[in-house]
């Protein structure tokens, strides 16, 4: 609850992370400060599968992908302490 307190006043603001859980409804993010955020699988462009047996989100027309430990640069979009999620969206892959 106190991360997303804390991010509350941070949307809009961009910050390097990296991938540290992929599931089938997109990946968390964890900044360097350790705070953690969600990228949902439907913000992102292009139609990607859920590759989990190698732990990965693979795009097929584009054939992008977003493996755990991938570097991104992330945007806060969204911060609830009520709901206690801070949601953010892929600005690019490092």
């Amino acid at each position: 609850m106190k991360m997303a307190e804390y991010m509350e006043q941070h949307i809009g603001e961009t910050f390097k992370g990296m991938i540290s859980t992929i599931t089938s409804f997109g990946f968390f993010v964890e900044l360097d400060n350790l705070i953690e955020g969600l990228v949902r699988i439907t913000d992102l462009n292009g139609f990607y599968d859920y590759n989990e047996e190698n732990q990965m989100l693979v795009d097929e027309k584009s054939h992008n992908i977003y493996r755990l430990g991938d570097q991104v640069v992330v945007k806060v979009v969204r911060a609830s302490k009520e709901e206690k999620e801070i949601d953010f969206q892929i600005v690019k892959k490092l």
